[in-house]
């Protein structure tokens, strides 16, 4: 731990102590300026040891230290809120107050109308603001709740421990360093989880841009559109992330295990790195890419018109009931039609060697491979089969496909 000290106008001063890693700096800064402005006669400062805050002369501003009471309201022209109560301490309001607690204090901040700035070194903190106002929130590790339910463009630091933040209309900044929760609002937020062992994202009708790290991050993007741009410094932990349905969805996979879904219109989805991950898509027309990957890729087509590139790992690709057209990767890859999720199209470029196909026809019954081998045309080059569920494949420059080509 680390402390900072605020002087007051008649030989009075607290110390708070800070997390190093967590907000210290911040609050090194804040007391800098604090003690400045007292020194040149710009702040007044009160204590509790003498009682609730006085009333300020008109027309000056003022710093409460607060050591004793455990419920403060602040009152008008009370600008700076300086808190070391043990123990549980609630505050009121402020004039765009800026707070300042210790790791001696689980504080209670509560503002529906203004904006400032909140430095909280206990374990445990709730923090509630609204208004049109921005504010800057920020906590230690602990157990914290976060709400900035107003319109203002808030940014919150939740320290390393498990977090929940509900978010407004605005356009907010969260930078996530433990296992938090986050419930999106109606406006923009932005997630810097590269710090992050765990997070949760509820994006509701919010438009989400999420930065992973090493931790696991589960979003379910809500009817907002999202970015997600996972960790490529090293294996990730499990990804869960399902688009808005919005669309202009852009998941961008970690090296990690991955399943990504698409909601969506215009959805893109990109698996990366050495794990078999997972992309879906959904009604839109959407494109789902294992270029960038090595591993065992699973992509499967939805409603929509899509199209899906296979990597340089064994992929499968699963059909639809849309339109789809499948560029092979490089690997041994298997294509997928399962009875009743299938009847689409489904044209199939990049073979370039035929012998290689393999087609997986799964829940059509034991004499599928026959009946698929006896619907095959050739036309221009290339090969079509028709299943019984309707749909139908088609093989670019291949013209007939064997029973060696089925699974």
């Amino acid at each position: 731990m680390a402390s900072v000290t605020i002087l007051g106008s008649n030989n009075q001063q607290i110390s708070l102590s800070f997390d190093p890693s967590a907000n210290f700096a911040l609050a090194q800064q804040l007391a800098q300026q604090i003690n400045a402005s007292v020194a040149d006669g710009q702040l007044i400062t009160a204590s509790d040891l003498n009682g609730p805050p006085p009333t300020l002369p008109s027309g000056t501003n003022g710093v409460f230290f607060q050591s004793t009471l455990k419920f403060v309201a602040l009152p008008p022209g009370y600008t700076t809120d300086i808190v070391n109560v043990p123990g549980s301490a609630v505050v009121f309001g402020g004039a765009d107050p800026t707070i300042l607690s210790g790791e001696a204090t689980n504080l209670t901040f509560v503002d529906a109308s203004g904006s400032g700035t909140v430095v909280a070194g206990g374990a445990d903190s709730r923090l509630l603001v609204g208004g049109a106002g921005n504010w800057s929130l920020n906590t230690a590790a602990g157990h914290n709740v976060i709400i900035a339910a107003g319109s203002g463009n808030d940014s919150i630091t939740a320290g390393g421990g498990n977090n929940a933040i509900q978010l407004g209309s605005g356009a907010d900044l969260v930078v996530a360093s433990g296992n938090d929760m986050i419930e999106g609002g109606t406006g923009a937020e932005t997630v810097d989880a590269t710090g992050a062992s765990g997070t949760f994202v509820q994006g509701n009708a919010s438009d989400l841009l999420f930065i992973g790290g090493l931790g696991g991050a589960t979003i379910l993007g809500g009817s907002g559109s999202d970015t997600y741009f996972g960790s490529a410094a090293g294996p990730a932990g499990k990804q869960l992330i399902v688009g808005g349905s919005s669309g202009d969805n852009y998941l961008f996979a970690g090296d990690g295990a991955a399943t990504l879904t698409g909601v969506g219109n215009n959805d893109q989805l990109f698996a990366y790195g050495t794990s078999n991950q997972v992309l879906t898509a959904g009604a839109g027309n959407e494109t789902l890419t294992a270029a960038l990957s090595s591993g065992a890729d699973s992509l499967t087509a939805g409603s929509g018109n899509d199209t899906l590139i296979g990597g340089s790992g064994a992929d499968t690709f699963v059909g639809g009931m849309g339109n789809a057209t499948v560029m092979a990767g490089s690997g041994a890859d298997v294509y997928a039609f399962i009875n009743h999720q299938a009847g689409g199209t489904e044209l199939v470029q990049g073979i370039f060697d035929p012998s290689a196909i393999k087609i997986s026809l799964q829940g059509y019954g034991a004499s599928a491979v026959a009946k698929a081998l006896a619907s095959q045309t050739e036309s221009n080059g290339s090969v079509t089969i028709a299943l019984s569920d309707g749909t139908k494949v088609t093989f670019q420059d291949v013209t007939a496909l064997h029973h060696s080509n089925f699974l």
